[in-house]
C-alpha cells in the first residue's frame, strides 16, 4: 500500500459528519473518472472506474433500501468510510489506463485481484521445430525464432487463423505424431491432404518455402498471395487439370476468410501499431472566449501504451503535422506492468460493439489526410471546412 494514496489521486473528499448524505457528495464532481474509497486508518476498502464519480459515490455510500423497499445486495461500506480520493478523466480508455496504474499503485502486492481483463490469443509459429507450423497460444512473448500474430476478437478466431495458413500453405496439422515414429498414421497424410514432409515426400528447402510464404501471409500480404493462387487457378483449368484447379479454388475461398472483420487488427505483433483518438478536456485559449475542445491521442504497441498528449482539431493541418511528427515517438509507458495488461486492455477496446472513438491501424503508416479527416468529422460529429485536398 503506498503511504497515503491522496498523492497519487487529483483531489480528494473528507467527511465532516457521521454519515454520508447527498449534501456531503455535492462536492464530488459528475465526471468520468477513478474514485479509491478510504477508511480512518488511510487503508484502501475498494477502487473503482465511474461514469460519473459523484453518481458512483452516492449509489455505494447512501443507503437506498428504505427508500425503495428493496433489500440491496451491495456491501455497505459507508460506516468504513472516511474518505474518497478520485482522478477525473475525459474519455473510456484514459479511465482505463488510470485505473491500471492505479491499481498497482494502490495495491502493489494483489494488483491482479482488482485488474479483470480479457486474456488474449495469438497465433504463434516457432521456426526453431524441425517443421514449423501455426498454433494458438496466450503469450505474447516474441523472439529471434518465435514469430507472434495477433490481435483477435477470441480463441476461435485465432484457432481459424492458424487452422486457415496451415491448410492452405500444407504445413503440419498433426505435431504430435511428429517424432515418435508413427507419423504414417497420420489422417491428413493417408487422406493425401498433408505434403508428408515428415516422411520424406516432401523437400526441405520446399517445406521452409511454404512457411515463408505462410508467413508472408500472416503479416498481410493476403492480395499478393491471392493473385498468385488466381493465376495458378486459371492455368490449372486451362490446361484442364481440374483436381489441381479445385484444390486451387478451396485455397483461395480460404484465404479470402482472413480478409473478414475478425482479422483487422492481426499483423505481426512486432509491428502492431494502433492509435487511438478521444475527447480530452476543453481548456482556455487566448484570444477565444469559449472553451476550446482537446483530443487525446495514444499509441498503443506490442510494446506499451504511449500517450502523444492533446491537441485541437480546430486547425487540421496542424494536427495532422502534429501526428506525423509524434507517431514515431515512444514515450514510457507508466500505465501497465506487463504486455497481458495494455494487449488485453487494447482486445477489450478494439472488439466491444459500442467503440468510443476513433481507433485506427497504422502498422503501415498513418491514412492519407483527406480520409483521417473525414473519419475525424464522422466519429466526433466535426463542424470543419472541407478535407484538404
Amino acid at each position: 500500500m503506498a503511504t497515503n494514496s491522496e498523492e497519487l489521486f487529483e483531489a480528494s473528499l473528507c467527511i465532516n459528519s457521521e454519515e454520508w448524505t447527498k449534501d456531503t457528495l455535492s462536492g464530488l464532481p459528475a465526471c468520468k473518472g477513478v474514485l479509491l474509497f478510504v477508511n480512518r486508518d488511510g487503508q484502501p476498502i475498494q477502487l473503482l472506474q465511474a461514469a460519473s464519480i459523484r453518481r458512483t459515490a452516492q449509489a455505494k455510500l447512501i443507503d437506498t433500501e428504505e427508500e425503495s423497499n428493496v433489500p440491496s445486495r451491495k456491501t455497505d461500506i459507508s460506516e468504513l468510510t472516511e474518505r474518497i480520493d478520485y482522478t477525473c478523466c475525459y474519455n473510456n480508455f484514459q479511465s482505463q489506463m488510470t485505473y491500471l496504474r492505479l491499481a498497482h499503485a494502490v495495491f502493489p502486492d494483489n494488483a491482479s485481484d482488482w485488474i479483470q481483463l480479457p486474456r488474449p490469443s495469438f497465433s504463434v509459429i516457432d521456426m526453431s521445430l524441425p517443421l514449423p507450423y501455426f498454433f494458438v497460444s496466450t503469450s505474447p512473448e516474441t523472439n529471434i525464432h518465435r514469430k507472434v500474430f495477433g490481435l483477435f476478437p477470441n480463441r476461435k478466431s485465432a484457432g481459424l487463423f492458424c487452422d486457415t495458413l496451415n491448410t492452405v500453405f500444407g504445413l503440419c496439422r498433426n505435431p504430435s505424431l511428429l517424432g515418435s515414429g508413427n507419423e504414417p498414421s497420420c489422417p491428413y497424410l493417408q487422406m493425401q491432404s498433408c505434403p508428408g514432409p515428415c516422411v520424406g515426400q516432401l523437400k526441405t528447402e520446399t517445406y521452409c518455402q511454404f512457411v515463408t510464404d505462410a508467413i508472408t501471409t500472416a503479416g498481410g500480404e493476403i492480395d499478393t498471395v491471392l493473385a498468385e493462387r488466381k493465376q495458378q487457378m486459371q492455368s490449372a483449368a486451362q490446361s484442364m487439370y481440374y483436381e489441381r484447379a479445385k484444390l486451387l479454388k478451396d485455397q483461395v475461398d480460404a484465404i479470402e476468410k482472413l480478409k473478414s472483420p475478425a482479422f483487422h487488427w492481426t499483423s505481426r505483433l512486432d509491428e502492431l501499431a494502433v492509435l487511438h483518438i478521444d475527447r480530452a478536456d476543453k481548456i482556455k485559449v487566448e484570444g477565444q472566449r469559449k472553451l476550446v475542445q482537446q483530443y487525446a491521442i495514444w499509441k498503443i504497441t506490442a510494446d506499451g501504451v504511449f500517450s502523444l498528449g492533446q491537441c485541437s482539431l480546430d486547425d487540421f493541418d496542424v494536427f495532422h503535422n502534429f501526428l506525423l511528427g509524434n507517431q514515431g515517438a515512444n514515450m514510457p509507458s507508466h500505465y501497465t506492468q506487463s504486455p497481458y495488461e495494455h494487449l488485453g486492455t487494447l482486445s477489450l477496446f478494439l472488439f466491444r460493439n459500442n467503440v468510443q472513438g476513433l481507433w485506427l491501424n497504422i502498422s503501415n503508416g498513418l491514412p492519407d489526410a483527406s480520409n483521417l479527416n473525414n473519419q475525424l468529422i464522422n466519429i466526433f460529429k466535426l463542424e470543419t471546412e472541407q478535407p484538404p485536398e
